[in-house]
């Protein structure tokens, strides 16, 4: 049986550092079937550049418009669906993951 695909989904708005943390908790993740999605609300801290730099391999989606915190998590709830999800997983930016956290949760969810 293959593992469900789990996209994160982070928003960050001028929180650089915060979010690297995060990501780099999500890039320790034991779980293999996993991808890092940030939707970056027109940042002024140079946090795409940093996060492109840090983590390449992570999609950024770069917001054109504020539509609040719900609005801005549906654009990457969207895109992760659209992208073949089985599971979204949206963090805040200065959240940071056990690494066996996606993997219990998947477990978890699919039991």
């Amino acid at each position: 049986m293959s593992q469900p695909y789990v996209i994160s989904v982070v928003l960050n708005t001028n929180h650089r550092d915060d979010t690297l943390q995060c990501l780099a908790s999500l890039a320790q993740s034991t779980y293999p079937n996993h991808k890092a999605l940030v939707l970056d609300n027109a940042s002024s801290d140079g946090s795409v550049a940093a996060i492109r730099a840090a983590f390449p391999a992570d999609e950024i989606i770069e917001l054109t418009e504020n539509l609040g915190y719900a609005g801005n998590n549906n654009v990457g709830i969207l895109a992760a669906i659209s992208q073949g999800a089985d599971w979204v997983l949206v963090l805040n930016e200065d959240t940071i993951l056990a690494p066996d956290c996606l993997a219990r949760l998947v477990e978890v969810g699919e039991s």
